[in-house]
């Protein structure tokens, strides 16, 4: 029996699934040298450039090992980590810069290499961009790689087998090598829901919680710890009682997992026959594959920003075509909605931008208006690519009028481009817009006459609605898609789309989410559009509800005022109709 009394400590849940386990508390050791600056410190600059090449050409070495080993586990997204980091060890202008600083300064290798390092990293640290600021931890995993290798250091990479482990931070390397030791979790001081960390996890299906502040001071090697990669918690010295809870939570997310597989080829529609729209979120190629043979759905958002971030500029007309067409025909004779390049705001941004307030400034749409070129090569790309007539096009960001009706002439600018070349395009694509910043959902119903379908992006919906930013530790308690104002929004484009004949999807976080899904569906929403490792589990869901039930409840839950009265009551109502099956994916 447990003596210490139980704490919980809440971040930000990165990666889904619950452990429970003893902790390996990881402190990474960084290299430290005191640098001798006198004159009789250089016996021999060849020597010191001579150490220095032998390290970056050790860090390769160790790299490139972690490289074969993340293939074999990591998807193509994330192991461009492990290229950046690579690519940067074999950059010859940066390391030409060092050695030239060696010879003519006459200083020490660690002592050059730490300030020239130093340098790129404050200018990372000072973007305004989250991603850019987070891929700061790449910099310094690679510069404590290289700094161990010239003091002859010794790479540290086993941790305690079936451990949880608890870190100020973690690098992808750290994560990757600790994976071998079936690791069964991770929490963090740092990182958000982008950072690597959180990538890594998610791609391996290891439970983590990020952000926590203070968690790798809080925990002892003795404690005993629950890692909620759902809820964001890690539970210190968990009782009895929370220890059977969990245990028991997990056994019924085990018993789900091999029950889901009974339901791909079944209808998705509710227990009183109600049909519903479920579709997937796609953003790269090795997903495709799995979708069109365990689904077979249209794709209900597919994200190219990837296309920029792999380039780190906007991708050619070509090259883009050759990826629109490639999800046309596979997905065929499904529908794939594509969304149009949503760079800004938490993505980089491109030509080196800096905000005060990214998510307040040039991003989306507006981004695509202003670079007319750029985005008629988007347009012309997608339009070649539809042929087979399964390809839609939603605009991001769209705040009124004037954006949508701009749009519309770059987009016919770009058929009769296409036209003059004699080049075949689906002369009735159809064109949607996504509702998710306030104002758009005040001009709904002016929207939908322009529009063939709306997307309600809930992500930034409740973002913007309630002025909070979700990857923010400090407040991100107060993201809350349960939140009133947000429901009635969502409420209100629903009814516009309804009172002008149009569908309406939902593709942000809340669609992927058993309560809030169900409660959609209640409202009126005519498509989910989930991540695909949610669809199987919603799909299940919409099959054990009954829709005139969630309507009823809908209509309730319109009349509250309170997060917390919403809340209950949809636990409540829909606990009571299908019970512990629903609580056994929450």
């Amino acid at each position: 029996m447990n003596s210490k009394p139980e704490k919980i400590y809440k971040g930000i849940a990165a990666s889904k699934g619950i452990s429970i386990g003893k902790p390996f508390v990881y402190r990474a050791e960084v290299p430290s040298y005191k640098v001798d600056v006198s004159p009789a410190a250089i016996l021999s600059s060849d020597a010191e450039i001579s150490d220095y090449e032998s390290a970056v050409n050790q860090s390769v070495k160790e790299l490139n090992k972690i490289f074969s080993l993340a293939k074999e586990k990591l998807d193509e997204k994330n192991l461009q980590i492990f290229e950046a980091q690579l690519s940067f060890l074999y950059d010859n202008f940066f390391h030409s810069k060092v050695k030239d600083r060696i010879r003519s300064e006459n200083k020490q290798a660690f002592a050059v290499f730490k300030e020239e390092i130093q340098i790129l990293e404050n200018a990372i640290v000072a973007s305004n961009d989250e991603y850019i600021r987070d891929r700061v931890n790449d910099i310094e995993d690679m510069k404590n790689r290289v700094l161990r290798n010239l003091l002859k250091g010794r790479l540290v990479s086993k941790i305690t087998e079936n451990s949880i482990v608890i870190a100020r931070n973690l690098s992808p390397a750290d994560t990757i090598l600790f994976s071998n030791r079936n690791l069964l979790g991770i929490a963090t001081d740092l990182g958000g829901i982008n950072s690597h960390v959180a990538l890594i996890s998610r791609s391996l299906r290891i439970p983590a919680v990020v952000a926590m502040q203070e968690i790798s001071v809080n925990i002892a090697s003795d404690d005993f710890l629950i890692i909620d990669g759902y809820k964001g918690l890690v539970i210190k010295n968990p009782s009895e009682d929370t220890i059977i809870s969990y245990r028991e939570q997990i056994e019924k997310n085990n018993e789900l997992e091999r029950k889901l597989e009974e339901i791909e080829k079944l209808p998705t529609e509710t227990k009183d026959g109600k049909q519903v729209r479920l579709s997937t979120n796609l953003e790269f190629n090795n997903e495709v594959d799995y979708v069109v043979t365990h689904f077979g759905c249209d794709v209900g958002l597919y994200r190219t920003e990837h296309l920029f971030m792999e380039q780190g500029d906007f991708p050619s007309e070509e090259d883009q075509y050759k990826q629109y067409k490639f999800l046309a025909e596979h997905i065929y004779p499904k529908t794939v909605t594509i969304r149009t390049f949503d760079i800004g705001g938490d993505k980089i941004l491109p030509e080196s931008q800096k905000e005060l307030n990214p998510f307040l400034g040039w991003r989306g749409i507006r981004i695509c208006l202003d670079k007319k070129e750029t985005f008629l090569a988007q347009l012309r790309a997608i339009l070649k690519a539809s042929t087979g007539g399964n390809l839609k096009i939603m605009l991001p960001m769209i705040s009124g009028i004037e954006e949508v009706k701009k749009t519309y002439q770059y987009l016919e600018e770009a058929k009769s481009q296409l036209r003059s070349s004699n080049i075949r395009f689906d002369e009735k694509i159809q064109v949607g817009v996504m509702i998710e910043i306030p104002s758009a959902v005040i001009l709904a119903d002016e929207l939908a006459k322009m529009v063939d379908f709306f997307s309600i992006g809930t992500n930034d919906l409740v973002q913007y609605s309630l002025a909070v930013d979700r990857d923010s530790s400090l407040v991100c308690d107060m993201y809350e898609k349960f939140h009133p104002a947000v429901l009635r929004l969502i409420d209100m484009t629903v009814k516009s789309a309804a009172r002008n004949n149009i569908p309406v999807s939902v593709c942000g976080e809340m669609a992927s989410d058993p309560y809030a899904s169900l409660l959609l569906i209640g409202m009126g929403v005519t498509e989910l559009s989930v991540v695909s490792t949610q669809y199987l589990q919603i799909k299940r869901l919409i099959r054990l509800v009954n829709y005139e039930k969630s309507r009823e409840v809908a209509a309730k839950v319109l009349t509250m005022s309170t997060i917390n009265d919403v809340k209950t009551y949809i636990e409540d109502c829909f606990n009571k109709n299908i019970g512990e099956q629903l609580e056994a994916v929450n």
